[in-house]
């Protein structure tokens, strides 16, 4: 796929995100503080995630989750990498993920590689511990707070 057109597509997800967030009582407007809001949103779906999966069978579960899962990494990642690339500048990108033998949405800014969807992956399954404003601050602290963009 063309780089332009992952670029358009992300932003079309981004988009979509911060109109699902509204239904959340979120808004999200590609600054850095509104990732503050993001992660209230990914809190709230993971809570609901591990209840749903807790009360399904598993094979179920999983049929439904995976659909609706991908969806939410593609839309919330979207927005995690829109803020991202906005700031820092970059380009949107499919490549093999480190370590694996799976493609994924990689956004490529200033030398680094960002895994957006795969991050909201984790952070939907994995809970807590996958801060989604943790992580931001570790990408700022990283990308320089005070640079200029590309």
């Amino acid at each position: 796929m063309p780089h332009d057109t992952l670029d358009n597509m992300m932003e079309e997800y981004a988009e979509r995100a911060i109109e699902l967030a509204r239904d959340f009582g979120v808004l999200l407007d590609y600054s850095e503080p509104s990732l503050e809001g993001l992660e209230r949103i990914l809190a709230q779906l993971s809570s609901e995630h591990r209840a749903f999966l807790a009360s399904h069978p598993a094979a179920q579960a999983a049929a439904q989750v995976d659909e609706q899962m991908v969806m939410m990494c593609k839309l919330w990642g979207g927005y995690l990498g829109e803020v991202v690339r906005r700031k820092w500048g970059g380009g949107w990108a499919m490549e093999t993920y480190p370590g694996a033998e799976f493609a994924t949405l990689t956004l490529n800014v200033r030398g680094a590689k960002l895994f957006p969807s795969i991050k909201i992956y984790r952070r939907l399954t994995e809970g807590d511990g996958e801060n989604v404003w943790n992580f931001y601050q570790n990408v700022r602290c990283k990308l320089g707070a005070n640079k200029p963009s590309n």
